[in-house]
């Protein structure tokens, strides 16, 4: 062979080498991209094609990992045809509103010079009747469920519209609270209620006395700290918070569908604090990693964002092997009692790897009115995130999550 063939040839087969080597190092395409896009299709393989409406987004850090959308916001019982969930279907949030308005005091108190520790008495308005022992409630004691307001029927059982208009808040504190009740657990919608009326007052909102005027100045400046000092400092655009989509509304179903007309929660500007904010699941996850994300202190700085997780304001904890996860699920039901309730189920989650999650769905399952489907690993909306989240990063194909009920994670398991 002559000696430039010779060395062609050598050259070669050494390209050949290196290319054979470099086959072996560099990743298959799936492998190089964002590992958390695993989850996303675990939650849409889950999800899609069961019967039921569904939006979900899934932010790392700041950037949106993907989507998932599925079933119908509005069907042919109330608009002669379906509409299916799009990316820019709102959905009722219910509960997870509490987080918003927690993060909205505790940046607004932190301004103020105000401890959660302090009082709420001097910031209720003047001619509002205190009752028994109403004295004794911390901005803390609210966030946490524990200020002994147990409703109106002394039962602890969660009052919506009546006591949390202006009214129903009114006459809570008037009624006072049994000394005994305080610092106990009782989860009350009021107790986030009345922050529709604290942060306007430490604001600097001075009541007039009359109840019509003052509540919807209350309101108004509930709303307007809300939107400015949250929602657009996360850079979030939403419009008419507080009343369901239009022209079509986002209706609430049993599940299965029966094909009765829906449930449509309406309008929430009268009782808003503990619940009532309508988002897309786009806009929903911003906002979450916006204030849960340790890279981002756009919303809240660190020292308020340990103080909520840390001390459970307005969110809930569960602790896997995987990590500590945060959360908040909401839950918006008609016919809670009946064999087939319609309404809505969500969550926020923060995960490990700076992982946040929203979902929504717009359907209940029958029975017990919680998240519309079941297994052996989840029971309800909150433990089935924790489950897709572990699927994600189990490495052993499924070992970890064989042997796992997932609902025993949380540290409150029961609908919120």
């Amino acid at each position: 062979m002559k000696p430039c063939l010779r060395l062609i040839f050598s050259l070669c087969l050494l390209l050949g080498t290196i290319l054979a080597c470099k086959k072996d190092k560099d990743p298959a395409p799936e492998e190089a991209q964002e590992p958390a896009k695993k989850l996303v299709e675990i939650l849409d393989d889950s999800l899609k094609g069961k019967g039921f409406g569904y939006s979900f987004a899934v932010y790392k850090k700041d950037q949106l990992i993907g989507t998932g959308v599925g079933g119908f916001h509005a069907r042919k019982a109330e608009i002669q045809e379906d509409k299916p969930v799009t990316p820019d279907t709102k959905m009722q949030i219910a509960s997870m509103t509490k987080t918003i308005t927690a993060a909205a005091f505790v940046k607004l108190a932190k301004e103020k010079g105000i401890k959660t520790t302090d009082k709420i008495i001097d910031y209720l308005p003047k001619t509002w009747v205190k009752g028994p022992n109403i004295d004794l409630i911390t901005f803390r004691d609210l966030l946490t469920h524990t200020s002994g307001i147990v409703g109106m029927n002394e039962n602890c059982r969660n009052g919506a519209f009546t006591e949390n208009v202006w009214y129903g808040l009114k006459l809570l504190i008037e009624n006072g609270i049994k000394k005994e009740n305080h610092g106990s657990s009782c989860y009350q919608n009021a107790n986030f209620g009345l922050f529709r009326v604290l942060i306007p007052s430490i604001n600097g909102l001075k009541f007039s006395g009359n109840d019509q005027n003052d509540a919807l100045a209350a309101f108004d400046g509930y709303e307007e700290y809300v939107q400015k000092n949250i929602f657009e400092k996360a850079g979030v655009v939403a419009e008419d918070l507080f009343s369901n989509g239009m022209p079509v509304p986002t209706f609430g179903y049993d599940f299965p569908y029966s094909g009765e007309y829906g449930f449509d929660p309406g309008d929430f500007s009268s009782t808003t604090g503990g619940y009532g904010i309508y988002l897309t699941a786009n806009q929903g996850v911003k906002l979450y990693a916006a204030l849960f994300s340790p890279e981002n202190n756009a919303v809240i700085t660190q020292d308020i964002r340990d103080e909520i997780v840390n001390n459970g304001l307005g969110s809930y904890s569960a602790v896997m092997p995987e990590g500590k996860f945060s959360y908040h699920d909401g839950w918006w039901y008609s016919g809670i009692g009946i064999t087939n309730p319609k309404g809505f189920r969500s969550v926020w989650m923060h995960c490990p790897d700076d992982i946040t999650i929203v979902l929504f769905t717009n359907a209940l399952r029958n029975g017990d009115g919680l998240f519309p489907i079941r297994s052996d690993f989840y029971q309800d909306i909150t433990s089935y995130v924790l489950w897709a989240f572990s699927k994600y990063k189990d490495s052993g194909a499924g070992k970890r999550v064989r042997e796992v009920n997932f609902h025993d994670y949380l540290e409150h398991p029961e609908p919120h």
